[in-house]
């Protein structure tokens, strides 16, 4: 049984972090760096290192977007890639699937689609119990959760209309063939962006680490009509440097990342 004591921490990370993570939105070009307020315990790590990770095959917090589904997947494909090559062993996939669907029989599913909200009461007895399970049956040191998800960005209206958010900064693209972009084309108008989002636990349940790191905008500026518009891209998240980049933010400073665009870990991390 999971101690009250885990229960009690699991649940006060669960309400800050579902709200950092999942609730944030992108920053604009104000230049300083956009890089994401990540949270670190490294007193944590010290006491027992992490070396052998389980995926979680749910996501943290409101499913992925459907359209997002096929990119998310390269893009964890290429984070256990390059936690392999940091050292760490990542256990098979279904373990945590047979205990997350195991858990959703015995509770339910915690995420209402026709209200596209979580019930927070669900979430904690699913994860408990995925835990319980995962520590009986693997020598998992922690769960991670990587998936893709939305948020608020702008292109900037300057010359080079560079958009900046999650430590990223990236260019505007095109779609189609036209006449090109009008003089007076609104671009700092709010469009939707692609992070990845991580957040780990011991199997406990304490949180060790959870931050972001930007991909790239989900939007293009259409050019097929008289009046071009931001669309939504056909094929995103196809850039695996974009994707790489947004990994290595992603896990900064529980991976250090060259040339971090943030503050140092010891200004940032939390105990």
């Amino acid at each position: 049984m999971k101690s009250p004591r885990a229960q009690t921490l699991f649940s006060g990370t669960l309400f800050v972090l579902i709200s950092l993570l999942v609730l944030g939105c992108g920053t604009t070009d104000n230049g300083k760096s956009t890089a994401f307020p990540y949270q670190f315990n490294q007193e944590l790590l010290d006491q027992k290192p992490i070396k052998k990770v389980i995926f979680a095959s749910s996501s943290f917090g409101v499913p992925t977007k459907s359209y997002l589904i096929k990119g998310e997947r390269k893009v964890k494909s290429l984070a256990r890639e390059y936690l392999k090559d940091n050292g760490f062993t990542i256990l098979p996939d279904y373990h945590f699937q047979n205990a997350w669907k195991q858990a959703t029989r015995n509770f339910g599913d915690a995420y209402d689609p026709t209200t596209g909200k979580i019930n927070m009461n669900t979430w904690r007895q699913l994860m408990t119990s995925t835990a319980e399970k995962l520590r009986n049956d693997t020598k998992a040191d922690a769960i991670i959760f990587v998936d893709v998800i939305e948020v608020t960005i702008q292109h900037s209206p300057n010359l080079q209309h560079l958009a900046r958010w999650d430590g990223v900064i990236r260019k505007p693209t095109t779609q189609g063939i036209g006449a090109g972009v009008p003089v007076d084309f609104e671009w700092a108008q709010p469009i939707k962006g692609a992070s990845v989002q991580t957040a780990m636990f011991t199997m406990d349940l304490q949180r060790i680490f959870s931050s972001r790191g930007g991909i790239e905008p989900l939007q293009a500026v259409d050019l097929r009509h008289s009046e071009p518009a931001y669309v939504r891209k056909k094929k995103p998240l196809r850039s695996d440097s974009f994707i790489e980049e947004g990994i290595q933010l992603a896990f900064h400073p529980l991976i250090e990342m060259d040339n971090y665009p943030g503050l140092p870990a010891a200004a940032t991390s939390t105990k």
